[in-house]
């Protein structure tokens, strides 16, 4: 009896500390494990694409950007971004109708992202042919992709991304609000929120005998720091129609994060939005992102820890050179003379670190 009572509270402590926050240390895969990097909206905003220009070389490059957060990225099995900046070719444009310059994609594969997804409400900002370079160019560097495609065909054929590693079957699904009221000339296809659609996308899942389901969806209202009532269906919707693990993106700020329970009263993991990952936004709350490590048992098949780490977007001059250097909080508090930042950027991003703390006090995720 003393054995089960004990064996009891060790399950209790245990299911208490699955998802308790606290500093990031980043640690090598455990033999076992499979991780997957999740990080929020990749913009392209002229400032930046300015920035990563050399006048000398007249060429684009963009990797100093990454420099401080690769190490986080290219040790996970899998890491997915939200592209949102269409790779349509010149000219570069940034806000309302992006185009970033190829070089962009170079920079994220070389940071270790492997996965991008497409639908979003920027994807056809330059229309049919953006649409269909952006493709093009993602595979072109043989990275996967899911969201948009260049006709039924094709998403047919590789939707849902369905990804093995370790023995273990990950099924990939993504989704959008909306292309900004501008509609996808046939024969190009967008993933958009329709519940019959979906449904079908995760039966299909089932059928290609994946073991985790990943929904990936661009939703939300910008610049609110929590989810609507319409996410929070939805959120619950997928739940209980098999998705294991939600991640959301659109709102351009962290939003709040929640664990719910599916109809076998496993815990799903819902981040309503990971905020902008990289971009020239200032406002006080999208000035960075949230990037999850999740990591995945290959014996129980089943999500056993998650890493949050804050992630600063700071803009500005450092090592002589003006770029958008992504920060981790985390490694900014520990040794701040490291990125040798004035008082205003340091306070600034301390500040950003302690309002998503703060908002995410309410899930408790362990490192």
């Amino acid at each position: 009896m003393k054995k089960y009572l004990l064996l009891l509270a060790l399950l209790i402590l245990y299911n208490d500390l699955l998802y308790n926050y606290g500093n990031v240390v980043l640690r090598p895969n455990k033999k076992g494990i499979i991780s997957l990097i999740f990080v929020g909206d990749v913009m392209g905003h002229s400032p930046q694409f300015h920035a990563a220009f050399n006048p000398i070389t007249k060429s684009y490059n963009y990797n100093i950007c990454f420099q401080y957060v690769k190490s986080y990225i290219d040790k996970a099995d899998f890491a997915v971004a939200n592209l949102e900046a269409p790779i349509a070719g010149e000219p570069y444009s940034g806000f309302p109708n992006f185009s970033s310059p190829d070089e962009l994609l170079d920079a994220l594969k070389n940071a270790g992202f492997n996965i991008l997804l497409t639908a979003n409400n920027h994807i056809l900002d330059r229309g049919k042919s953006g649409l269909e370079r952006t493709i093009e160019q993602i595979e072109k560097r043989k990275l996967y992709h899911l969201g948009s495609y260049i006709d039924k065909k094709q998403r047919d054929a590789i939707y849902p991304l369905i990804l093995k590693s370790h023995g273990i079957k990950l099924a990939f699904l993504n989704c959008t609000y909306g292309t900004n009221n501008i509609k996808a000339l046939k024969p190009n296809w967008i993933n958009y929120i329709d519940t019959v659609e979906i449904n079908a996308d995760i039966e299909k899942a089932n059928k290609l005998g994946a073991d985790l389901k990943i929904m990936t969806i661009h939703w939300g209202d910008e610049n609110e720091l929590k989810a609507n009532k319409l996410q929070q269906n939805l959120a619950r919707y997928f739940v209980n129609h098999g998705i294991n693990l939600i991640v959301g993106s659109h709102p351009h700020v962290i939003q709040n994060a929640e664990i719910m329970r599916n109809n076998i009263g496993k815990q799903v993991p819902v981040f309503y939005s990971l905020g902008n990952f990289i971009s020239n936004q200032r406002n006080t709350n999208n000035k960075g992102g949230l990037m999850i490590k999740v990591d995945i048992s290959t014996s129980t098949k089943c999500i056993t820890n998650i890493v949050c780490l804050p992630v600063y977007v700071h803009r500005g001059q450092l090592d002589g050179s003006f770029q958008f250097h992504l920060i981790p909080t985390t490694d900014f508090i520990e040794k701040p003379s490291f990125f040798g930042l004035n008082k205003s950027d340091s306070s600034s991003l301390v500040d950003f670190d302690t309002k998503t703390r703060n908002r995410l006090s309410n899930i408790k995720l362990i490192q």
